[in-house]
């Protein structure tokens, strides 16, 4: 186990029960840690989603001249999704609790663990931050489905009379 996995360990035990996910998360929206308590929440579905509303936040924070991104906040019926960016903002870390646990003291861990987590992330050299990504995003390629050709089908019992 990695010192970061070791980190993100700690910090599920902190949260306890109403723990569902988190990861550490490139701006290219792959996570490079973390993972999901809950079978049927997925985590790096949810980390490669956040990637856009991170780089989201930023544009309009940016339009609006209302200061650098701190955190954001997502409210559902049955969650709280915290995303916030680390260190020079090369990643960020999405947590995804119940909507029992307490935010503040969620967002008093996550400060808390922050600083650990940036110490534990292998930096490379080439990893855009967000202010790279909003200057020139990251373009998809996307190809066009190859279409099969259509064969004729036969049915099953035609072919045994014969």
């Amino acid at each position: 186990m990695t010192k970061l996995e070791q980190i993100i360990q700690q910090f599920k035990a902190e949260i306890g029960a109403d723990f569902i996910s988190t990861d550490v998360v490139g701006m290219d929206g792959m996570s490079i840690a973390g993972g999901s308590a809950d079978p049927n929440f997925s985590a790096s579905d949810a980390a490669a989603r956040f990637a856009e509303i991170m780089k989201l936040a930023v544009k309009v924070s940016n339009k609006i001249n209302s200061g650098k991104v701190d955190d954001n906040l997502v409210t559902t019926n049955k969650n709280y999704i915290i995303s916030r960016f680390l260190g020079d903002s090369t990643y960020y870390w999405v947590v995804v609790v119940t909507n029992n646990a307490t935010l503040g003291t969620l967002r008093m861990l996550m400060n808390e663990y922050a600083p650990q987590l940036i110490g534990a992330i292998p930096h490379v050299a080439d990893l855009p931050t967000i202010e790279q990504v909003l200057e020139k995003p990251i373009e998809p390629k996307i190809e066009p489905e190859k279409v099969k050709p259509v064969k004729d089908r036969r049915s099953f019992w035609e072919d045994q009379k014969k």
